[in-house]
């Protein structure tokens, strides 16, 4: 034990020397990891504004509203049911000394059987101007049927729907549906539209319950499929999108306990490849100097297990999977590349208690 704590000691010498001296890789270095964010409930997806602060979407906490339990308003429509609902969602700025601004809230919020909650879950850019994505919604959920949809937020806080994403679901289902039964299915009537990317003028978002990609002009509120990954008759639960150059990179959740998959799509989305070395349910995906970081939530065949998440890098040349930190956090979900340089992640994204969820600065 003793000789191997010395030969530990000296490698350690040896690759703090190298450091000092310039010429070790900073991929080599472990990432250093701080607390960036406190006292948020729920944090989901991410983004920087024009300001340079960092935007967070809360899930909220749901509320007491509840289903009607009538033919055209169901209180059992999937093993997650009944889900109650309310106005608990919010979005915060968080300020250079690490407190929280609330920048619009009283938005829909939903919880289900098992304590989850649902609601505002990403945020995006285009221009100075802000846009929320809320995640579900719909009577069954006890919630208006105008929800899932993209709000926009206005100056004074107050919110305008821009795309009702319920309705375009509704006309338009994906290819295939594994099951229908609501003692049985995961299926969410509305679909889940989980997360949200800005490119140029457009909003890029991922469904993930159906398979869906979809481009959206919140100009318009027209909404485009880019690509329905339930073509070949499975279910992928792509969960994540980043962006760079021509390409599109889509996490996915895997399906039933399966790996989950990492995705390259070119602009035209006309089909994908997955060049790289994925396995488990990736949550966070980001570009930083060149290079495609992404947040696995936890091991694929140990899910929903907390403290048990692995930041990884991606070599865009081989596809080669390499981890850079893992249990470094609790149930992730999201990834952005600060002005700053550094990465961050909101953690407890899934808690059925208040202000416990934080964001996690991250120096690779």
């Amino acid at each position: 034990m003793i000789r191997k704590l010395f030969q530990c000691a000296v490698v350690l010498a040896a690759v703090l020397l190298v450091a000092a001296c310039g010429g070790s890789d900073d991929a080599d270095r472990p990432p250093t990891i701080t607390t960036y964010a406190t006292g948020l409930t729920s944090p989901r997806g991410l983004a920087f504004g024009p300001d340079g602060r960092l935007y967070v979407a809360e899930a909220g906490t749901g509320g007491t509203l509840a289903p009607t339990g009538t033919a055209d308003c169901p209180t059992n429509i999937n093993i997650y049911s009944p889900y109650t609902a309310g106005y608990s969602g919010r979005v915060v700025r968080v300020l250079a000394d690490g407190t929280n601004q609330t920048v619009a809230d009283k938005l829909p919020s939903m919880t289900d059987a098992y304590g989850g909650n649902y609601g505002p879950t990403d945020v995006a850019f285009i221009g100075n101007t802000l846009y929320v994505l809320i995640e579900m919604g719909g009577c069954s959920h006890g919630l208006p049927e105008e929800y899932p949809a993209i709000l926009r937020v206005n100056p004074d806080g107050s919110t305008t729907s821009v795309a009702k994403l319920n309705a375009w679901l509704a006309a338009n289902p994906p290819h295939f549906i594994k099951d229908t039964d609501p003692a049985t299915t995961d299926l969410e009537p509305g679909g889940v539209f989980h997360s949200m990317i800005a490119v140029g003028n457009f909003l890029y978002v991922v469904e993930t319950n159906r398979g869906l990609l979809l481009k959206v002009d919140p100009a318009t509120g027209s909404i485009q499929k880019l690509y329905d990954m339930s073509i070949d008759n499975a279910e992928h639960n792509p969960i994540v999108m980043a962006h760079d150059g021509d390409k599109f990179h889509v996490g996915t959740f895997g399906e039933d306990g399966g790996p989950a998959e990492l995705a390259v799509f070119g602009a035209d989305f006309a089909g994908y490849t997955m060049p790289f070395a994925s396995l488990h349910p990736i949550v966070g995906l980001a570009w930083q100097r060149g290079r495609l970081y992404a947040v696995e939530i936890f091991p694929h065949d140990q899910a929903w297990t907390p403290d048990n998440a692995n930041l990884v890098v991606f070599d865009p040349a081989t596809g080669k999977r390499k981890v850079l930190a893992s249990k470094f956090a609790s149930l992730p979900n999201g990834l952005v590349a600060g002005p700053d340089g550094a990465l961050y992640t909101s953690q407890l994204t899934i808690s059925s208690s208040a202000r416990d969820g934080s964001v996690l600065r991250i120096v690779p």
